[in-house]
């Protein structure tokens, strides 16, 4: 919070949110607004126009942000549950490879799994790890059933089951990736707007305040300033001593004596 005091003397300050701090900011850039639209147009203070401008945007970019976490989140979860289901056809395909290429596994690779050239596993038909090695190996799989006959083709899983399977894992993490990209871009679109709130706020507030001579009245909390009462020292009575210097240390003393 920004702290702005009026006079040495003043018995209140005013805090002002930061732009980083953007639901006080937005907040108080509301009332600010609520207070400027019910007073005549020749009163309100030239700050205002702008101030209405980059809390609507504010506004917009906040929910707007808000609306693509919520898409992120809902491909997220579906991304999990497709996952699932991708390692369960891949390992039902890989099951089918070892028992069709037995003697040959080298013939998988066309299906797009691969084959351990050498060690101990060597001829092993490798089960893809991570999502992108199995859409991959999804695509391939597509791919080389397609270009054969139908009457070749295996039959389990069905060839539609798995292309549907990967054009969903696929459209859902392209809709993950680009509400998250979106919510970036919304996010930095709201950095600015509070940015430029939090400088036109202050300057009207400086407007505001030239209306007033010496103390402030409280009058300031309805444009949603929050207003704080200083806490001031008693004053030291006359004749009331003052705080004794420290003795010096024997160590320095018997130094200086020296």
């Amino acid at each position: 919070m920004i702290r702005i005091q009026y006079t040495n003397h003043s018995t209140h300050r005013i805090v002002l949110p930061y732009k980083t701090q953007k639901h006080e900011l937005l907040t108080l850039a509301q009332a600010f607004v609520a207070q400027e639209n019910s007073l005549l147009p020749e009163n309100r203070t030239r700050y205002t126009a702008s101030i209405e401008t980059a809390l609507a945007a504010a506004l917009a970019n906040q929910s707007a942000s808000a609306a693509q976490e919520v898409s992120r989140k809902s491909a997220s979860e579906t991304l999990k549950r497709l996952d699932a289901a991708a390692r369960t056809t891949i390992s039902q395909i890989r099951s089918l490879m070892e028992g069709r290429f037995a003697y040959n596994p080298e013939q998988a690779q066309s299906w797009g799994f691969f084959v351990r050239q050498s060690g101990r596993g060597a001829g092993n038909i490798l089960t893809p790890r991570g999502r992108e090695e199995i859409i991959t190996c999804l695509n391939q799989y597509i791919t080389t059933e397609e270009a054969r006959p139908i009457g070749e083709q295996f039959a389990e899983p069905p060839l539609n089951e798995v292309i549907a399977l990967r054009d969903e894992l696929v459209q859902n993490l392209h809709q993950r990736d680009q509400s998250r990209q979106e919510r970036l871009t919304q996010n930095a679109a709201l950095d600015e707007a509070c940015t430029t709130l939090a400088r036109e706020l202050r300057l009207a507030l400086t407007a505001l305040l030239l209306n007033y001579q010496g103390e402030p009245e409280l009058i300031l909390g309805r444009w949603g300033f929050q207003l704080m009462t200083r806490t001031t020292r008693p004053p030291r009575e006359v004749g009331q001593p003052t705080t004794p210097e420290p003795a010096a240390a024997p160590a320095a003393a018997s130094a200086a004596n020296l």
